[in-house]
This record gives C-alpha cells, structure tokens and sequence, in this order.
C-alpha cells in the first residue's frame, strides 16, 4: 500500500477526503504543532523521514478558524506552504494541492472555462493571485499536480456558503435567500476524494492541473429551489438584487479524459446528503 501525506487533514476538505484516502493509502495527516508548514527545516526532515510516495496538499491559511494565522499574510503563508514542500519534491513521488477557479481571475465572467485559458488575466486578487503563482509553478515541475477546485460543498462547510446556508434557512423555518442570481458549478466534496485516489494511482498524468468541477451549470436559484423542494419549505426564495452576478463555471473534459467514465454525484443527491447531515446538528 502507498504511503500518503495529507496536510490540512482538519478543514473543510481535508476531514471529508480523509476516510476515502485511508481506504486506498497508508495515510499519515499530522496537525499543524507535529509538522509547521511554515518551518522549511522541519518539512524536509519530516519528508525524509517519512519518505512519502503521494502528498496531498490541503493545508490554507485561515484567520477565522486558527488564531496562528494572519490575515494580511495569507497569501505569503500559503506561497510559503506550497514551496516548502515543493523544494524537496525529490523526497516523494507526487504531490497533488488544491488550486482555485479564482485562478482565472474572478473580475470577469468565468464560463465553461477550459485549462488552456489560464493567463488570459492576471487575478488581482491575492489569494486568486496567490494559486495562480503555484499553479505557474507546478506547470514547470516533474511531479507536481494542480486539483483546481470551484464550487464544493458538504458536510463541515462553513455556516456562511450558500447551500448550507440554504438548507439553514429552511431548518428555521425562514425564506431562502440569494443576494444575487448567478451560474455556479458545485461538486459534492467526497467526489475530491475519489478523484484523487484515481488520479494518484494513475502511471503517469498527461498534464499539471486540472480544473476539478461536475461540470454542470446550475443558477443558486435552481440549487435553492431544490433545497425547498427536499424540505418542503412554503416560503418564497427572496432574491435581494435582480440581474445576473457573473458566472463561475468550468470545463472538465481535460480531467474526464484521465478518468473515463467517473460518475460525479448528481446536486440532488449530494444536497440529500448535506440535509441529512445538518438535521443530524439540530
């Protein structure tokens, strides 16, 4: 069995890929006090010593749930993360990180976007800035991989993303509400797992990033009707401002070529499963 090193083991992602990637690696996922990202010294001792044949690369900075963490550093800790670990990439087969649709630079409309695209605009933003420099970077590496990552939801999201947000409302017995309408492309999170599995199995990958997405548009208005219709909510979705926000979407064709006919989980069913699990808190 493969031997996987998975940072960011506690977020959002890293606990929901978890289970999933201890089915098919030997998983080791130390807590930020074992291995400091940070500590370039420490990484390289912890990486020889634990000699590594997959690292998948969750960790993020987060001023709102680590104190440790700043937020007018952010990008700097991210960048400083990422290449932590990049300068020993002789000390382990592959590694795999998230990557962002913020990358394509969310000034403009992002629709159906394809790999290809990338530079077409320099995001000015510093965290779409900031993976837009890893990404740069992992295209010239050996054994480097981009899982770039657009709408992903389930269990442990935070309380502020919109379906569950969504699905609170409706708990509450109170409207769904949308600020604005816009085109979104949402993928249920333990999808990430199995595609890593399957993409970190693979002999060799034809190329350094993927965008990682069901590849459906869906409107926010569409996804809240759904939530009201699986709970039965008798309030009207309330949307405060009219018009269209702009679109967020992707191509994921470069990725299903890699992994012929996997299956993404159908919004209905992973919106059940979120409901399931937010009524398991009540």
């Amino acid at each position: 069995m493969k031997k996987l090193l998975l940072t960011g083991g506690t977020g959002f992602i890293g606990r929901n890929i978890l289970p999933i990637l201890r089915d098919r690696f030997e998983v080791v996922a130390p807590p930020r006090a074992e291995l400091n990202l940070s500590d370039e010294t420490a990484v390289r001792s912890y990486l020889e010593n634990g000699r590594f044949d997959v690292v998948f690369h969750c960790a993020n900075p987060n001023p709102a749930k680590n104190a440790l963490d700043v937020p007018d550093r952010m990008g700097i800790d991210a960048l400083r993360a990422y290449f932590s670990l990049r300068r020993c990439s002789d000390l382990f087969g592959r590694m795999f990180y998230l990557g962002s649709g913020a990358e394509y630079d969310k000034r403009f409309e992002i629709v159906s976007v394809k790999e290809e695209s990338i530079g077409t605009h320099l995001p000015a933003d510093d965290y779409g800035f900031t993976k837009y420099i890893m990404n740069s970077d992992a295209r010239s590496s050996e054994n480097i991989y981009n899982l770039r990552i657009f709408g992903c939801y389930g269990p442990t999201d935070a309380k502020t993303k919109f379906i569950r947000d969504a699905i609170d409302c409706c708990l509450e017995n109170r409207p769904v509400t949308i600020r604005q309408n816009c085109m979104f492309d949402y993928m249920y999170v333990e999808d990430l797992g199995h595609i890593a599995c399957e993409l970190a199995k693979k002999e060799r990958l034809a190329f350094h990033d993927y965008n990682i997405c069901s590849g459906k548009r869906i409107s926010l208005l569409e996804i809240a009707e759904i939530v009201k219709e699986q709970m039965n909510n008798p309030y009207p979705i309330e949307i405060a401002k009219d018009g269209w926000n702009r679109e967020y979407t992707a191509d994921n064709s470069r990725l299903l070529t890699e992994l012929a006919g996997f299956r993404f989980t159908p919004i209905e069913e992973g919106i059940a499963r979120q409901i399931t699990w937010q009524r398991s808190l009540t």
